[in-house]
């Protein structure tokens, strides 16, 4: 047996991985919370909860709904068409729609730069709806099909890093003799 294996057989027989759980996580048959963790999760989380990250989270949501309606764009427009996974997502997109996500932006970016926002009588869509989720999904499985026939593993992306070839240059253009005096 591999040296890993046996050390985790002997780090699970001592129970000594059992921090990597959160405290809060609750075990079935597990121990019950003891002292001040139980007066904790009894009485300052929910308060917690409810008085500070519920509404914050909720405050914060509501804004970037309000920023994206004053521009105009959806929340998929936002994402970074220099991505490999975006790209070849947004090429899997129907026509109908790259028109209307590349219009969304075209209007976001005018807007912005204006420093104006959309009429009031043209806010009435939900800028949340993930138009773009089944394509990236379709263009992970695409991407991960194409990697597993290629042969290609990630590390072989930092061979070919900024214009050099892999073999020991430390920026492009660099030669052996460079490095003569």
């Amino acid at each position: 047996m591999s040296l890993q294996k046996e050390m985790a057989k002997a780090l699970v027989a001592r129970e000594t991985v059992k921090h990597l759980q959160p405290y809060w996580y609750e075990r079935p048959g597990g121990k019950e919370l003891t002292g001040l963790r139980k007066i904790v999760s009894d009485n300052i989380r929910p308060v917690w909860f409810r008085w500070v990250k519920g509404p914050y989270e909720r405050w914060e949501y509501n804004c970037l709904v309000r920023r994206l309606r004053d521009d105009g764009t959806m929340m998929d427009d936002n994402w970074n068409d220099k991505e490999i996974l975006v790209e070849r997502a947004v090429d899997l997109l129907p026509r109908d729609l790259v028109i209307g996500r590349y219009r969304r932006q075209m209007r976001g970016a005018t807007l912005y730069n204006k420093r104006k926002n959309m009429p009031e009588n043209q806010l009435n869509y939900d800028p949340m709806i993930p138009y773009l989720a089944p394509y990236i999904e379709e263009a992970k499985f695409m991407i991960q099909e194409e990697m597993e026939l290629v042969g290609f593993h990630n590390w072989d992306r930092s061979l070919f890093k900024g214009g050099v070839s892999g073999f020991g240059e430390k920026t492009p253009h660099m030669t052996n003799l460079s490095t003569v005096y």
